[in-house]
């Protein structure tokens, strides 16, 4: 996954909708996603990672949602497949649905933020968070563009919670 930091931002708004479980919304941000050169692939794999927060049920539904879209890139019926076989078996065994390596990855984990971001009485996970990205290389003014993607994409409450989030990390870091 080679995406600059605006594509990126369409997997924080997905994580986000998947995690208020907005059906219109997701299903039109990723059909956007697809037209605009983001894989099917890439969807499925966010979703496993995104489910820790999200929950697996709302990453199995948003899958349904996936199902549903037009891809000009080709059937992905053994892809959407594959993810849910892999979230179903980390909902009945208790298990992270990810390998080690998808940690410390932007995509994966600018999305982990967007669905903190949309979680109420997240912040401790949200501050947490926060530090990974910007370990990862994040500027607070890329961070800061995270809010604009999520009122643009989701909504203005969650935008507001996320500003004020960044406001409070940035505050205590300097």
């Amino acid at each position: 996954m080679s995406h600059n930091n605006t594509d990126l931002f369409v997997f924080v708004a997905i994580a986000a909708l998947v995690t208020v479980h907005d059906k219109p919304l997701l299903k039109r941000a990723c059909q956007h996603a697809l037209n605009d050169g983001v894989s099917m692939q890439e969807l499925c794999d966010i979703l496993p990672h995104i489910s820790v927060y999200s929950g697996v049920p709302k990453a199995l539904l948003a899958l349904e949602i996936l199902k549903s879209l037009d891809d000009i890139q080709g059937s992905n019926a053994l892809l959407i497949k594959r993810t849910e076989q892999q979230l179903k078996t980390a909902l009945t065994f208790g298990q992270l649905p990810f390998g080690i390596e998808q940690q410390n990855n932007r995509v994966f984990e600018l999305a982990s933020l967007g669905a903190l971001f949309a979680l109420d009485d997240a912040n401790s996970l949200v501050s947490e968070q926060l530090k990974r990205c910007v370990l990862l290389g994040y500027s607070r003014e890329q961070l800061e563009l995270l809010v604009i993607e999520l009122a643009r994409k989701v909504s203005s409450h969650i935008a507001m919670r996320a500003k004020c989030n960044l406001e409070k990390h940035f505050a205590m870091v300097g």
